[in-house]
Protein backbone atom coordinates (compact mmCIF):
# COMPACT_ATOMS: atom_id res chain seq x y z
CA UNK A 1 0.00 0.00 0.00
CA UNK A 2 1.47 3.38 -1.05
CA UNK A 3 1.46 6.18 1.86
CA UNK A 4 -0.99 8.08 0.24
CA UNK A 5 -3.67 4.89 0.20
CA UNK A 6 -2.75 4.52 3.62
CA UNK A 7 -3.56 8.35 4.73
CA UNK A 8 -6.72 8.10 2.48
CA UNK A 9 -7.80 4.86 4.23
CA UNK A 10 -7.34 6.63 7.77
CA UNK A 11 -9.03 9.50 6.85
CA UNK A 12 -11.48 8.64 4.96
CA UNK A 13 -12.00 4.81 4.96
CA UNK A 14 -11.04 4.75 0.92
CA UNK A 15 -11.14 0.80 0.46
CA UNK A 16 -8.66 0.62 -2.27
CA UNK A 17 -6.54 2.43 -4.60
CA UNK A 18 -8.97 1.76 -7.52
CA UNK A 19 -12.13 3.44 -5.90
CA UNK A 20 -12.73 6.30 -7.99
CA UNK A 21 -15.08 7.79 -5.19
CA UNK A 22 -15.46 8.11 -1.81
CA UNK A 23 -18.44 7.33 -0.03
CA UNK A 24 -19.23 9.80 2.98
CA UNK A 25 -21.85 6.90 4.72
CA UNK A 26 -20.26 3.67 6.21
CA UNK A 27 -21.71 0.46 5.76
CA UNK A 28 -24.60 1.40 8.22
CA UNK A 29 -25.84 4.39 6.39
CA UNK A 30 -23.85 6.59 9.49
CA UNK A 31 -21.40 9.68 8.00
CA UNK A 32 -17.78 9.24 8.21
CA UNK A 33 -16.71 12.40 6.43
CA UNK A 34 -17.84 15.70 5.80
CA UNK A 35 -17.34 17.76 2.91
CA UNK A 36 -17.72 21.50 2.06
CA UNK A 37 -17.95 22.93 -0.94
CA UNK A 38 -17.07 25.85 -2.88
CA UNK A 39 -17.85 26.14 -6.35
CA UNK A 40 -15.89 29.72 -6.91
CA UNK A 41 -12.40 29.64 -6.66
CA UNK A 42 -12.61 33.44 -6.04
CA UNK A 43 -14.42 32.46 -3.00
CA UNK A 44 -10.99 31.38 -1.48
CA UNK A 45 -11.23 34.29 1.56
CA UNK A 46 -14.09 33.35 2.37
CA UNK A 47 -12.48 29.24 2.66
CA UNK A 48 -9.61 30.99 4.41
CA UNK A 49 -11.99 32.80 7.07
CA UNK A 50 -14.16 29.76 7.46
CA UNK A 51 -10.86 27.64 8.35
CA UNK A 52 -9.88 29.93 11.08
CA UNK A 53 -13.17 29.79 12.24
CA UNK A 54 -13.46 26.15 12.47
CA UNK A 55 -10.11 25.94 14.60
CA UNK A 56 -10.24 28.90 16.50
CA UNK A 57 -14.19 29.07 17.27
CA UNK A 58 -15.04 25.61 17.27
CA UNK A 59 -12.02 24.42 18.84
CA UNK A 60 -12.08 21.79 15.51
CA UNK A 61 -9.01 20.33 13.82
CA UNK A 62 -7.73 21.39 10.92
CA UNK A 63 -9.45 19.54 7.54
CA UNK A 64 -7.87 18.84 4.38
CA UNK A 65 -7.90 21.47 1.96
CA UNK A 66 -8.00 20.77 -1.51
CA UNK A 67 -8.95 22.78 -5.17
CA UNK A 68 -11.49 20.49 -6.83
CA UNK A 69 -9.98 20.58 -10.10
CA UNK A 70 -12.60 22.57 -11.73
CA UNK A 71 -13.14 26.00 -10.16
CA UNK A 72 -13.69 25.89 -6.34
CA UNK A 73 -12.03 24.43 -2.97
CA UNK A 74 -13.18 21.79 -0.80
CA UNK A 75 -12.68 21.27 2.86
CA UNK A 76 -12.67 17.42 4.17
CA UNK A 77 -13.80 17.03 7.78
CA UNK A 78 -12.70 12.97 8.66
CA UNK A 79 -14.90 12.33 11.41
CA UNK A 80 -13.20 9.68 14.36
CA UNK A 81 -16.78 8.02 15.24
CA UNK A 82 -19.90 8.22 12.21
CA UNK A 83 -22.67 10.04 13.33
CA UNK A 84 -26.30 9.62 12.19
CA UNK A 85 -26.95 11.87 8.73
CA UNK A 86 -29.42 13.88 10.96
CA UNK A 87 -26.97 15.17 13.22
CA UNK A 88 -24.49 15.33 10.37
CA UNK A 89 -27.37 17.56 8.43
CA UNK A 90 -28.18 19.77 11.47
CA UNK A 91 -24.25 20.86 11.94
CA UNK A 92 -24.02 21.43 8.65
CA UNK A 93 -26.91 23.40 8.50
CA UNK A 94 -25.52 25.93 11.56
CA UNK A 95 -22.25 26.28 10.43
CA UNK A 96 -23.72 27.53 6.56
CA UNK A 97 -25.87 30.10 9.14
CA UNK A 98 -22.90 31.25 10.98
CA UNK A 99 -20.37 31.24 8.49
CA UNK A 100 -21.38 31.06 4.97
CA UNK A 101 -24.40 33.83 5.15
CA UNK A 102 -22.52 35.58 1.78
CA UNK A 103 -22.77 32.55 -0.88
CA UNK A 104 -25.64 31.70 -2.59
CA UNK A 105 -26.90 28.30 -2.42
CA UNK A 106 -26.11 27.44 -5.76
CA UNK A 107 -22.08 28.23 -5.23
CA UNK A 108 -21.87 26.09 -2.03
CA UNK A 109 -21.91 22.04 -1.64
CA UNK A 110 -23.00 20.74 2.67
CA UNK A 111 -22.24 16.47 1.49
CA UNK A 112 -23.84 14.64 2.36
CA UNK A 113 -26.84 15.94 1.86
CA UNK A 114 -30.54 14.21 2.94
CA UNK A 115 -31.08 13.52 -0.95
CA UNK A 116 -27.90 12.58 -2.11
CA UNK A 117 -24.86 12.59 -3.21
CA UNK A 118 -23.38 9.94 -0.68
CA UNK A 119 -20.56 9.53 -2.58
CA UNK A 120 -17.89 12.25 -3.46
CA UNK A 121 -14.96 11.58 -6.50
CA UNK A 122 -11.64 11.20 -4.60
CA UNK A 123 -8.78 13.46 -4.94
CA UNK A 124 -6.22 13.82 -6.25
CA UNK A 125 -7.88 12.85 -9.49
CA UNK A 126 -8.10 14.02 -13.21
CA UNK A 127 -11.47 16.16 -14.57
CA UNK A 128 -12.53 15.83 -17.72
CA UNK A 129 -14.10 19.22 -18.18
CA UNK A 130 -11.36 21.47 -16.91
CA UNK A 131 -8.60 19.15 -17.90
CA UNK A 132 -6.73 19.70 -14.50
CA UNK A 133 -6.21 17.55 -11.28
CA UNK A 134 -8.05 18.20 -8.26
CA UNK A 135 -5.36 18.00 -5.23
CA UNK A 136 -4.93 18.46 -1.55
CA UNK A 137 -3.21 21.88 -0.44
CA UNK A 138 -1.52 23.57 2.22
CA UNK A 139 -4.24 25.87 3.07
CA UNK A 140 -0.82 28.67 3.48
CA UNK A 141 -1.22 28.36 -0.50
CA UNK A 142 -4.68 28.61 -0.92
CA UNK A 143 -4.50 32.30 -3.14
CA UNK A 144 -2.37 30.72 -5.20
CA UNK A 145 -5.30 29.22 -6.42
CA UNK A 146 -7.77 32.23 -6.31
CA UNK A 147 -8.19 32.37 -10.19
CA UNK A 148 -8.71 28.69 -10.97
CA UNK A 149 -9.62 25.41 -9.17
CA UNK A 150 -6.79 22.54 -10.45
CA UNK A 151 -3.49 21.91 -11.32
CA UNK A 152 -2.11 21.29 -15.07
CA UNK A 153 -0.22 17.84 -13.89
CA UNK A 154 -0.59 15.02 -11.77
CA UNK A 155 -0.16 15.77 -8.06
CA UNK A 156 2.93 13.79 -6.78
CA UNK A 157 1.67 10.94 -3.98
CA UNK A 158 3.98 11.40 -1.44
CA UNK A 159 3.69 15.22 -1.25
CA UNK A 160 -0.01 14.40 -0.93
CA UNK A 161 0.28 12.30 1.50
CA UNK A 162 2.60 14.61 3.14
CA UNK A 163 -0.60 16.93 3.19
CA UNK A 164 -3.02 14.17 4.53
CA UNK A 165 -0.55 13.38 7.63
CA UNK A 166 -1.27 16.28 8.80
CA UNK A 167 -4.94 16.21 9.61
CA UNK A 168 -6.68 14.56 12.65
CA UNK A 169 -10.41 13.35 12.78
CA UNK A 170 -12.50 15.24 14.71
CA UNK A 171 -13.01 13.02 17.80
CA UNK A 172 -16.77 13.04 19.00
CA UNK A 173 -16.42 15.01 21.94
CA UNK A 174 -14.99 17.64 20.13
CA UNK A 175 -17.58 17.30 17.25
CA UNK A 176 -20.35 17.44 20.39
CA UNK A 177 -18.50 20.82 21.93
CA UNK A 178 -18.68 22.57 18.58
CA UNK A 179 -21.70 21.76 17.39
CA UNK A 180 -23.44 23.01 20.81
CA UNK A 181 -21.33 26.01 20.08
CA UNK A 182 -23.13 26.58 16.65
CA UNK A 183 -26.57 25.84 18.18
CA UNK A 184 -26.62 27.39 21.55
CA UNK A 185 -27.32 30.86 20.27
CA UNK A 186 -29.00 32.93 17.18
CA UNK A 187 -26.46 34.65 15.18
CA UNK A 188 -26.47 38.15 16.92
CA UNK A 189 -27.71 41.51 15.42
CA UNK A 190 -25.32 42.37 12.20
CA UNK A 191 -25.28 46.02 13.38
CA UNK A 192 -24.49 45.15 17.22
CA UNK A 193 -21.81 42.61 15.69
CA UNK A 194 -20.03 45.54 13.89
CA UNK A 195 -20.50 48.02 16.46
CA UNK A 196 -18.50 45.43 19.09
CA UNK A 197 -15.75 44.76 16.65
CA UNK A 198 -14.84 47.94 16.30
CA UNK A 199 -14.82 48.44 19.81
CA UNK A 200 -12.25 45.51 20.02
CA UNK A 201 -10.33 46.49 17.46
CA UNK A 202 -10.11 49.88 17.15
CA UNK A 203 -6.38 50.78 17.81
CA UNK A 204 -2.79 49.64 18.27
CA UNK A 205 -1.69 49.39 14.95
CA UNK A 206 0.57 51.85 12.87
CA UNK A 207 0.86 49.73 9.92
CA UNK A 208 -2.55 49.09 7.69
CA UNK A 209 -1.51 45.13 7.05
CA UNK A 210 -0.86 44.73 10.63
CA UNK A 211 -4.42 46.07 11.70
CA UNK A 212 -5.84 43.85 8.25
CA UNK A 213 -4.20 40.64 9.53
CA UNK A 214 -5.75 41.30 13.01
CA UNK A 215 -9.04 41.57 11.58
CA UNK A 216 -8.93 38.61 9.61
CA UNK A 217 -7.63 36.32 12.56
CA UNK A 218 -10.46 37.52 15.21
CA UNK A 219 -13.36 35.20 15.55
CA UNK A 220 -14.93 37.29 17.41
CA UNK A 221 -15.37 40.16 14.32
CA UNK A 222 -18.15 39.34 11.99
CA UNK A 223 -17.10 37.16 9.58
CA UNK A 224 -18.31 39.38 6.41
CA UNK A 225 -15.88 42.03 7.82
CA UNK A 226 -12.73 39.34 8.01
CA UNK A 227 -13.44 38.56 4.28
CA UNK A 228 -13.03 42.20 3.28
CA UNK A 229 -9.66 42.24 5.25
CA UNK A 230 -8.26 38.88 3.61
CA UNK A 231 -9.53 40.59 0.12
CA UNK A 232 -7.49 43.37 1.01
CA UNK A 233 -4.48 41.44 2.40
CA UNK A 234 -4.82 39.60 -1.39
CA UNK A 235 -4.51 42.89 -3.20
CA UNK A 236 -1.43 44.36 -1.48
CA UNK A 237 0.37 41.27 -2.37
Amino acid sequence: MTRLQSELERLFRVPDAAAEELALLDGNGRVATLVVGFARSRDWPTVAALLGSLQETLGLPLPAVAVDGKAGFQLWLPLAEPIAPETATRFLAALRRQFLGDIADHDLALLPTASGPERVRRIPALSTDSGRWSTFIDPTMGAMFADEGGLDFEPNPDRQADQLAAITPIEPADFAHALALLTANPPADQGQETSAAHASIGGGYSEPRDFLMAVMNDASVPLGLRIEAAKALLSAG
